[in-house]
């Protein structure tokens, strides 16, 4: 190897320098260089993800207001106005929301019987029997709001007849049973 540089002229060796040291150099800068430019991606990553977050918290905020409003209304479908209720008042509110409803819809509440129905799992069934009178289209809309307004009562039982013999828009008697569900305690 010696002999091969002997017989390099003195331009050929400073190039080869030259091109030895550029290496050199360039391994040295590399080796300085590298780990803080993986540092800076990583960092630069980590800031367009903090930005992201950033601008999302807002957005955050509005889910779980969302979030919340729509638990709220899950817990009303459910449990309705008288999830907090004792026993005792549950019969004395039902009623009381049934006859309002009557009321918007022009039709008679001829009586609430309350009745302890079976335990279903771990809840406990009170049944309402009703009877209605009034026309066909109002029942309906009787049924429609009891189902809006105590969505968290099921119709267990309807029937319905005829209470008087006239052909447009007869009085009808509605007899429906509604049942309650409770987590029994």
């Amino acid at each position: 190897m010696l002999s091969s540089l002997k017989k390099l002229g003195e331009r050929e060796f400073r190039m080869l320098l030259l091109g030895l040291g550029l290496v050199l150099t360039s391994i040295a800068v590399t080796a300085a260089l590298l780990p803080v430019v993986k540092e800076y991606r990583a960092t630069s990553r980590a800031v367009a993800v903090l930005e992201g977050a950033r601008q999302n918290s807002a957005n955050l905020e509005q889910q779980l207001q969302e979030r919340h409003a729509k638990i709220e209304d899950l817990k009303f479908r459910l449990h309705g106005d008288m999830a907090n209720l004792p026993l005792k008042q549950v019969e004395s509110y039902v009623i009381g929301r049934l006859q309002n409803i009557s009321w918007r819809n022009d039709v008679e509440l001829v009586s609430v019987k309350p009745a302890l129905g079976q335990q279903v799992q771990v809840f406990s069934e009170i049944l309402f029997n009703i009877e209605l009178v009034g026309e066909y289209d109002n029942i309906y809309r009787w049924l429609w709001d009891a189902k809006n307004e105590l969505g968290f009562v099921v119709v267990k039982e309807y029937g319905m007849s005829r209470r008087d013999a006239i052909d447009d828009n007869p009085k009808l008697l509605a007899e429906v049973s509604l049942a309650s569900y409770r987590v029994q305690e």
